[in-house]
């Protein structure tokens, strides 16, 4: 282990603080749920970029993922506030006395939202889909400690009847590990490892179809809260209560406008005037987050994210291929000045991954040193920036994005004297570049599921489908792999120390911020929570207009 703490990392400590006291900033809570003053219950939202699909087994993305928790609802689903495995789709489950062998019982009426029964055999036939080396999901690897799971996936077994997932009855779904996992009831909440109907996806296609048009209304279907009715590809996405969900009863909202809208100011306006409900994209105008704490406290949301914004070097590809390289773009960072000065929104300096937990809180040896960079740089062979390539720095179109890419630009031609031109795109390519590892250097961020090191972790292992960075380090692997079925807490997390420790003096990224999400939210929205895994509740929102005058109007 390194010996000294960052500042920066001292911040971070502060901000997760926050973060597990006010992990779900619940809004407009009130007992009185009358709805007679709008009973359509329709919200108009705006939620970011536009999704890059709504199949759960593809997805990856926080746009996918923030739709895909209204209308797909896996076994469990976390606790806002203490972030535990509760309830779901599931209504228990029980645990082998070796933590080997868990059994989920589904709720007998559960249904999909074409009225037809789901049962475990539709788990059955969607976990071979997601092991299918077709489907290429991205999340696939952190479910190969299932018995059978990695030879699937990886085509050294064609038999799924071998694999540890098995229907024991119409409401009873097993799973055997191959070792004791202490999360595996909380990975079991993640949308990705939600069902789909298996008629639907044999309807359009062969079950590891990667191309099936059955993401396409009206051929969606599914077993949330809500089910998706219409898609204009950047234009809306119109949700419409399920009836047939089995808690339909509870859940108050008709129907959901999602407005995919990249633009932050676009989205500030469009809240202003009145044509959405919820600014859920994540940010606002910085120049506007003073003026509507100062005017309108009560329409601003500023929630602590367990959740870093980082720059991805391809670890396999000149010039980042050489560590050196690697921490002189690192080390040039201002991290003090890009939250505080472009940022803003109460993010802090990061110089890790991830954020600290009970039993986790690593040292870093990442800080600002611009000398310190240009003498990594000259090291590596660009001594003052000669001979540097030509590279670009790729991010995904957004107003903040560019402002901080302007400015690590800015830092990187001052204190190592290399030019980097700056390219954006829409998030679905940028995803495609990222994943297919055509790209030298793009902004990257995570946000955890579950709150814990090892989500971010376990994703920078070799060949994890969501390693972008294409790392690869044995050692970190083999201490992930010890953290992942150590039992012991304090061990667990010495392990994941370690590994972080390897992780950021390999400089396989360059951590920037912590993520606060700023959310806009007009007074008639209630229940809404706000926490720091940045999933929406949904089923439990609704709408009271008996103190307001103007709502959105639907198309």
């Amino acid at each position: 282990m390194l010996n000294r703490k960052s500042f920066a990392r001292k911040t971070n400590t502060l901000v997760f603080s926050l973060t597990v006291a006010f992990a779900a900033l619940l809004v407009g809570c009130s007992s009185d749920k009358s709805t007679s003053q709008d009973p359509e219950q329709t919200l108009h939202m705006a939620f970011g970029a536009e999704p890059q699909t709504l199949d759960p087994h593809m997805a990856a993305g926080v746009p996918d993922l923030r739709l895909l928790a209204a209308i797909i609802e896996p076994l469990a689903e976390l606790d806002p506030h203490t972030y535990e495995a509760v309830p779901a789709l599931a209504k228990s489950w029980d645990i082998s006395e070796d933590g080997l062998v868990y059994t989920f019982h589904l709720r007998e009426n559960a249904k999909w939202s074409d009225g037809t029964p789901l049962t475990a055999q539709d788990f059955v036939f969607s976990w071979q889909r997601i092991l299918s080396p077709a489907i290429g999901g991205y999340y696939v690897q952190d479910y190969y400690n299932i018995v059978g799971a990695e030879d699937f996936n990886t085509g050294k077994s064609e038999d799924f009847t071998s694999v540890g997932v098995k229907a024991i009855s119409n409401h009873a779904l097993q799973f055997t590990l191959l070792k004791p996992d202490p999360l595996f009831a909380k990975r079991m909440a993640h949308e990705t490892v939600g069902p789909v109907q298996p008629a639907t996806i044999l309807k359009f296609g062969n079950i590891d179809d990667a191309t099936s048009k059955w993401t396409q209304p009206p051929n969606y279907v599914s077993n949330g809260p809500f089910v998706m009715t219409r898609w204009e590809i950047n234009k809306v996405i119109v949700l419409e209560k399920n009836p047939h969900y089995w808690d339909a009863e509870n859940v108050k909202l008709e129907k959901i406008y999602a407005y995919p809208i990249e633009d932050i100011a676009t989205e500030e306006r469009m809240f202003r005037s009145g044509q959405i409900h919820v600014a859920w994209g994540g940010d606002i105008p910085t120049e506007k987050i003073e003026t509507y704490q100062k005017e309108s406290p009560e329409k601003i949301i500023i929630t602590p994210m367990y959740g870093t914004y980082f720059y991805i070097f391809n670890n396999q590809v000149a010039p980042f291929d050489n560590a050196d390289v690697r921490r002189a773009f690192t080390y040039s960072l201002d991290r003090e000045m890009l939250t505080s000065k472009i940022a803003k929104g109460g993010k802090q300096p990061s110089t890790t991954l991830s954020l600290p937990v009970p039993h986790f809180n690593p040292d870093s040896p990442i800080e600002y040193n611009p000398q310190k960079a240009a003498e990594y740089l000259a090291k590596a062979g660009y001594p003052n920036g000669e001979g540097f390539p030509q590279i670009a720095l790729l991010y995904n179109t957004d107003e903040l994005h560019k402002k901080i890419a302007v400015a690590a630009q800015q830092m990187w031609k001052k204190h190592l004297n290399v030019n980097i031109t700056l390219e954006n795109q829409e998030w679905k390519f940028f995803l495609e570049n990222r994943k297919n590892k055509t790209y030298t250097l793009a902004r990257g961020g995570s946000i955890s599921t579950f709150a814990d090191p090892i989500d971010f972790l376990q994703s920078y292992m070799t060949g994890h489908g969501m390693n972008d960075s294409d790392y690869r380090n044995s050692d970190f692997d083999a201490l992930v792999n010890k953290a992942l079925y150590e039992l012991d807490p304090v061990k667990r997390g010495a392990y994941l120390e370690e590994a972080e420790e390897l992780l950021l003096n390999d400089a396989a990224i360059a951590p920037v911020l912590t993520y606060t999400e700023v959310f806009l939210k007009a007074p008639e929205v209630k229940n809404a929570i706000f926490s720091a895994t940045a999933k929406p509740n949904y089923k439990d929102i609704y709408l009271d207009f008996s103190t307001t005058e103007k709502q959105p109007q639907s198309e």
